[in-house]
């Protein structure tokens, strides 16, 4: 992101996912200030040690009739 290193971010559910069947191999790689001075830092699973995860999307699937 251009904004600062705490800046919200999305991640989706299939990412979550993978983290946590892969922690061993899996990382998240934080690129910040990218239009200034870029600086980067890297989260190992389990996310929520590091970050607070809020559901901002939902599915909406049809009723049936």
């Amino acid at each position: 992101t251009n904004g600062w290193e705490r800046t919200p971010f999305h991640i989706t559910r299939n990412e979550l996912a993978v983290a946590e069947e892969c922690r061993s191999e899996w990382r998240l790689f934080r690129l910040w200030n990218f239009s200034r001075e870029p600086k980067a830092f890297e989260l190992h699973p389990p996310l929520d040690a590091h970050v607070s995860l809020t559901a901002t999307t939902f599915q909406a699937n049809f009723l049936a009739s």
